[in-house]
């Protein structure tokens, strides 16, 4: 099979609602392919989803169901399924290997991906999850997800092999079931955090000397 040669275009604008616009983003990632029959670019995958500042709408006092289900629906759905009375946090594991409980200051959500069925088994998938961590801020964040494919027939059941197969993609990039058809992933485990938590680690830590205090004349 050929490698393909891939583009990717990325866009985040604020919600258009004004009253969501300083807490909610929208992105969209796209996937573009050269096709040599047609001679012209077309569209290989597409991802889009919002980035809802948590943090934010808090100090603010929003109330963060209400927030979320002005986004959509099924982020209502999630929160249901997913937060606690205390909120948004996921359970992290420290380099002493204790799990805690760390709150998330804000909420990466993926509302759809969709493949050509012409470029399908070719990566783009996963390429366009690993842009999620480059281009949209994920840090102190949970990123989220219905897997749950669409019917390719309006209206008829989706073959539960095809479910099956969209659940084994998103584990394979380290999601985990929460409740339903929802997933979820820890931001820090995207590699763009990795590097930057690394980063921060080995980074030498400055002392700075205090100046003493100079005696008025």
């Amino acid at each position: 099979m050929q490698e393909l040669d891939l583009e990717f275009e990325f866009s985040l604008k604020p919600d258009p609602d004004p009253e969501l616009a300083p807490y909610v983003v929208r992105f969209l990632g796209t996937s573009v392919a050269w096709d040599d029959e047609a001679a012209t670019d077309r569209i290989a995958g597409e991802i889009l989803g919002h980035r809802i500042d948590l943090a934010a709408a808090i100090v603010d006092g929003v109330e963060q169901s209400l927030l979320l289900d002005s986004v959509c629906p099924e982020l209502s759905e999630f929160a249901q399924t997913a937060f606690g009375d205390d909120g948004c946090h996921f359970m992290q594991q420290t380099d002493e290997g204790v799990t805690k409980k760390q709150e998330c200051s804000g909420l990466v959500y993926i509302n759809e991906i969709t493949i050509d069925p012409d470029y399908r088994g070719q990566g783009i998938g996963t390429a366009l999850m690993g842009k999620i961590g480059q281009m949209v801020d994920v840090e102190d964040s949970i990123i989220a997800l219905k897997a749950f494919p669409l019917s390719p027939e309006y209206g008829k059941p989706v073959p539960p092999a095809d479910v099956e197969r969209v659940k084994r993609f998103y584990e394979r990039l380290g999601f985990v079931h929460i409740g339903g058809e929802f997933m979820v992933k820890q931001a820090n485990l995207c590699d763009n955090i990795k590097k930057r938590m690394a980063w921060r680690k080995d980074r030498p830590v400055k002392s700075v000397r205090a100046q003493p205090a100079k005696m008025g004349v």
